[in-house]
């Protein structure tokens, strides 16, 4: 592993980065009811355990239930669309409380061990008395797993076993590339290029995106969503739609000072150039992944079968919901 030392500056409030246009589908369905409806429904739910406390109404503008809508155009069922939004929810929590947010209990010096304990909520652990009601108890207390515990179970109620291991499995994955970022924070350095994109691959939206044909109402077996080209093309998408919350985030994450080892920073670094300039490279980048992405999903239609089919215009849908979202949600608009 090949790291530099960083000395960050301060920020100051100057005007927003620019993300000039990028090479991306555009939405397949834009429906602001049944988005709000989704919403609705999400904010009836977080209170429930807990998480973002004292910050609903943040919660609310970011409109996680638009997020739901606007990248699972398969269905018009709210209540399948709720499930995209509690993973939204969740997932962002684990991110907020765990990494970013110190208003919200974020310590780098604690993620890995808050991660590692956090993967008892996404596969079960099955202890002796008493150890089972002791890690109850200790899940209990914290927000964020009780946050994912009741996705989990929501994911049991719209998946088959093998669905539910592929939400574990990738989200699993996440966790492990969640916790590298704590020593880059703590001990001021960065990852190569290809080392911060190898792992933002798997530190994406990935754990999301494994629901598009659960929540569609049907299923990819196995063995063909592990086939070597389902499954290049769907890393291709985990990677391009987590270099656009790259690109979104970049303004918020300069003010918050918390972004040193994020890729535009990266990139600033190798090139010795501006933060603007920076962020047109990531869209370069980005851009890049997205034409690999193009050119394997025509080889792919080339022959599919109709499940295949399907799932491609799901991915794709994805890609561009996530686009749309991140353009205009109050998350990432300071």
């Amino acid at each position: 592993m090949n790291e530099s030392t960083i000395t960050p500056q301060p920020r100051s409030a100057v005007a927003p980065f620019v993300v000039r246009s990028l090479f991306c589908p555009s939405p397949t369905r834009i429906d602001e009811a049944l988005g709000k409806e989704v919403n609705e429904r999400l904010m009836a739910w977080v209170p429930s355990v807990g998480i973002f406390a004292g910050k609903h109404e943040k919660l609310r503008a970011s409109d996680f239930g638009r997020y739901a809508m606007l990248c699972h155009a398969d269905t018009d069922d709210p209540d399948r669309l709720l499930l995209a939004a509690q993973c939204f929810a969740a997932l962002f929590a684990v991110d907020d409380h765990y990494c970013d947010d110190p208003s919200l209990g974020g310590r780098p010096e604690k993620v890995a061990e808050m991660l590692s304990f956090a993967i008892t909520a996404i596969d079960p652990v099955y202890l002796p008395a008493p150890f089972d009601e002791e890690l109850s108890q200790q899940q209990t207390r914290d927000p964020v797993i009780r946050g994912l515990l009741s996705y989990m179970k929501r994911v049991g109620q719209f998946c088959t076993p093998s669905q539910v291991a592929r939400v574990r499995q990738i989200t699993i994955a996440m966790f492990v590339t969640m916790a590298a970022e704590a020593p880059w924070r703590i001990y001021g350095t960065q990852p190569t290029v290809a080392e911060y994109l190898a792992s933002r691959q798997v530190n994406s939206f990935w754990p999301c995106q494994v629901l598009i044909d659960a929540i569609g109402g049907y299923e990819v077996p196995a063995n063909l969503y592990s086939d070597p080209q389902i499954h290049r093309i769907s890393a291709l998408a985990a990677l391009a739609t987590t270099l656009v919350n790259d690109l979104y985030s970049a303004y918020k994450e300069h003010l918050k000072e918390t972004g040193d080892f994020k890729l535009p920073y990266l990139l600033a670094a190798r090139h010795n150039c501006s933060l603007q300039e920076a962020i047109d490279k990531a869209a370069d980048i980005h851009d890049a992944v997205m034409q690999d992405y193009s050119t394997l999903e025509k080889q792919l239609l080339s022959h599919a079968t109709p499940l295949i089919e399907r799932y491609l215009k799901g991915l794709t849908t994805w890609v561009a919901g996530n686009r749309e979202w991140h353009k205009h949600s109050a998350r990432y608009h300071i």
